[in-house]
């Protein structure tokens, strides 16, 4: 790995100076900076040409408006309509992983996209958490209400995913009776619990169970047809026998199979998240999230094996594992992880405000947000299409009394689908050169409106050096915290340019002296418009003369690396070009989209003309920051002029994991921050029990003396972090790892061997009798 540490890389005026130098393009000559130390007179350039405007493809039909904004709903995992009644019933997951759960009633107002005209009524309260809701079909006149949750059972005395029955008022005001509470059926489960249940056309009660570990099915639940784990089950909950509240119907398929528990209907699951009936044609949809490579969603049948942990979607995953007595059945639709990461199944729709979408199952995902369309008929997709594309954390979908869609965000509320604002534009750049990113991209010219900065903890991306960029249009700013990422203004473009050395490339002197020059592989944006964010690729081309957008679904290409350690020259090196759904799953709204810009990554220091300087204080005095909006009535609206809320020194900061100078607890936390936190926070898309960023302390962050909640790979008594043995360290196993279970996982083919090192020193100095951690503990500001 190539590494410059000359302050060269810091230069804030002559962009075209600074590429070259770091391309070894030119001899470093030293050049001023855009603000030098003292000179108020310094100013910054604006930048008004950018054309990285509009949509490269045609956006999809929708996109979403969020309803009842003042409302607050806390963490909700889905929403239903209470019969009988105009309202609607969201449940929320508060607390830690596991619950309480609450279900929450309200009243929307006259039209979707209006407050409600009530605030949040309590309407039922369980220590477990829930996971889905069903009225029984003849509710009017029995009043009962099916919850589907997953706690601690006092029967069993184990974590077990339940079907409760509770009783509610049949007339106004329609108030559950917590005190009817009454168990269905229960079975251990405490990863993929399933929990959502809906009543079919025939009236029995199907019930979603998943493979109950969090990782490649640990208990070869998925095939076993003696356990429920890893199936969905169909039950008559209004025959109960003398010994069950329930009975089994007489046409369940594995009724005479030895062994086999007589409640499945169908088997094979992962983690089926969201079940629902087409209310046309009464088919059983649900959508199952994957593990490593693909997400899937299954019209459910009688009888079908849909293959886990045989296979992931049609895909080989644990091959040589005992199958069931029947074939396994093919996905109904599959996605790769380039597409989807957090499958939410959805509904078949038939409201009336979208003839487009009527007779479509329409179903999204929680990591990328993006919701999609299948019209199923005659045992085959017959159309498939993207319906919007959002920022959404989807826990579920719901539907109204009208027989609207309902989209469930997990973090901020309910959302409806509104026909499309955007256009696609012809004019959107093909072409790096066409972006308005450069004066000259034959030689390597940054347009002077762009700010280079550099980060203190720079994200692994398989060895390549990168430049940065911050493309703000004209004169806005910044919006500067110092908890979290800055807020950018709409046509902010964030660039970074990712570099080779390529054993092909032309060089001058001695070859076997002189380091191999740097090749231009990618150039990614990360663009802001009408306050979402989206990424873009662009890649080289061989003579570096310009770099092409990379199309939607992304690519990797082989490159050959100059090595000196190698007769041939060269080693073989794979490179990805993300997909525009990969950029999203990093640079999601849990770290507020932006990664490198924030206090701790840019407090930095570097040398100009012999004087020491902040970058901080540079970007302050180019004018690129504004405060907060303040809370505060009395603040005097006069004084307008940017101030860090305390001394730069002061302000937090990450170190150099490269720096063998600094304490290596702080090295280790950096990277762990700059290369995990971002999924690994609150609310992130990391589905482990962890939370890495460095305010998190370590007896808080979960890690330490932790069993693994997900694979352990054969190791016996493995930890995620077990001090003073890296080998039992799932941590950093994962960190070894390339391919299935490895970490981070996308975004990186190579494994980052430095900082495995660093991390192994840290794991073998930690004291053993380090305490347990726990992430359930708020962090540090």
């Amino acid at each position: 790995m190539f590494e410059f540490t000359s302050d060269a890389l810091f230069m804030l005026q002559n962009t075209r100076h600074f590429i070259a130098i770091l391309l070894g393009l030119i001899p470093f000559t030293p050049t001023s900076y855009a603000v030098a130390p003292g000179n108020a007179e310094s100013h910054r350039v604006p930048w008004n040409d950018s054309t990285v405007v509009g949509f490269p493809d045609s956006p999809p039909p929708f996109e979403v408006a969020q309803l009842h904004p003042n409302l607050g709903i806390p963490k909700p995992m889905g929403v239903t309509a209470l019969p009988g009644t105009s309202d609607l019933l969201v449940h929320v997951h508060q607390g830690g992983y596991g619950g309480p759960g609450r279900l929450l009633r309200f009243t929307p107002g006259v039209a979707m996209n209006q407050d409600a005209s009530g605030e949040l009524e309590e309407f039922l309260v369980l220590k477990d958490i829930i996971y889905g809701i069903a009225f029984h079909p003849n509710f009017k006149e029995n009043g009962w209400m099916y919850v589907g949750c997953n706690g601690k059972s006092e029967a069993l005395n184990k974590v077990c995913t339940r079907v409760l029955r509770f009783h509610v008022q049949r007339e106004a005001p329609f108030r559950c009776d917590p005190a009817s509470e009454m168990t269905i059926i229960e079975w251990p489960s405490n990863g993929h619990n399933g929990g959502d249940l809906v009543f079919g056309h025939d009236g029995m009660l199907y019930v979603s169970a998943g493979d109950g570990t969090s990782d490649s099915d640990a208990n070869h639940a998925g095939q076993d047809l003696s356990t429920l784990p890893g199936s969905m089950l169909r039950i008559d909950i209004d025959h109960p026998t003398n010994k069950l509240n329930y009975s089994v119907p007489t046409d369940n398929p594995f009724l005479h199979v030895d062994g086999a528990r007589s409640e499945i209907w169908a088997y094979g699951l992962r983690n089926p998240w969201r079940i629902s009936v087409d209310a046309g044609t009464g088919d059983l949809w649900a959508g199952i999230n994957g593990q490593d490579l693909w997400e899937t969603a299954q019209v459910v049948r009688r009888g079908e094996n849909y293959g886990w942990s045989i296979t992931e979607g049609s895909h080989p995953f644990q091959a040589h594992r005992k199958r069931g007595p029947t074939p396994i059945v093919p996905p109904t639709i599959e996605h790769p992880h380039s597409e989807a990461r957090s499958l939410t199944g959805g509904h078949v729709y038939y409201g009336s405000k979208y003839p487009t979408l009527r007779g479509h199952y329409v179903y999204g995902d929680y990591a990328t947000g993006m919701i999609w369309a299948a019209k199923y008929r005659d045992g085959s997709v017959v159309s498939h299409f993207p319906v919007a594309r959002t920022s959404l954390q989807i826990a579920g979908f719901g539907i109204d009394h009208e027989g609207e869609l309902i989209v469930v965000d997990h973090g901020s509320g309910l959302y409806s689908l509104v026909p499309t604002r955007r256009e696609q534009s012809s004019d959107f750049p093909r072409l790096l050169s066409q972006t308005g990113i450069y004066e000259s991209i034959t030689e390597n010219l940054i347009h002077p409106g762009l700010i280079p900065y550099r980060v203190n903890s720079p994200l692994w991306s398989d060895g390549a050096i990168k430049e940065r960029f911050i493309g703000i249009p004209g004169n806005q700013t910044i919006e500067f915290q110092t908890a979290k990422s800055w807020d950018f203004p709409d046509g902010t473009v964030l660039v970074k340019t990712f570099s080779l050395p390529l054993a092909d490339t032309p060089r001058k002197g001695d070859r076997q002296t002189s380091k191999p020059p740097l090749t231009r592989i990618e150039t990614r944006l990360m663009t802001r418009q009408s306050g979402e964010w989206h990424g873009y690729s662009y890649q080289w081309k061989a003579d570096q003369t310009d770099a092409v957008l990379v199309k939607a679904s992304g690519h990797d290409q082989m490159f050959e690396i100059a090595s000196s350690d190698r007769k041939d020259g060269f080693t073989k090196q794979t490179w990805h070009y993300p997909s525009r759904s990969e950029c999203m799953v990093c640079h999601s709204r849990a770290s507020n989209f932006v990664l490198g810009l924030s206090v701790r990554q840019t407090n930095l220091t570097f040398t100009d003309k012999e004087q020491p300087v902040s970058q901080l204080e540079q970007f302050k005095q180019l004018g690129l920051f504004h405060a907060p909006e303040s809370k505060d009535k009395n603040q005097s609206t006069l004084d307008t002029a940017f101030k860090f809320p305390s001394a730069v020194e002061d302000l937090p900061k990450l170190t150099d994991p490269a720096d063998t100078s600094a304490a290596l607890e702080s090295r280790v936390r950096s990277y762990l921050h700059s290369n995990c936190a971002n999924c690994h926070v609150k609310e992130g898309g990391g589905n482990s029990k962890i939370i890495l960023a460095i305010n998190r302390p370590l007896d808080k962050a979960g890690i330490v003396n932790v069993a693994p909640s997900h694979e352990s790979f054969g190791i016996t008594d493995a930890k995620l972090i077990k001090p003073a043995d890296p080998l039992t360290s799932l941590l950093l196993q994962r960190m070894k790892r390339r391919g299935r279970g490895q970490m981070p996982p996308l975004g990186t083919l190579l494994i980052d061997e430095d900082a495995v090192h660093m991390i192994t020193q840290w794991i073998k100095q930690l004291p053993v009798d380090e305490a347990t951690s726990n992430p359930n503990t708020p962090p540090k500001p």
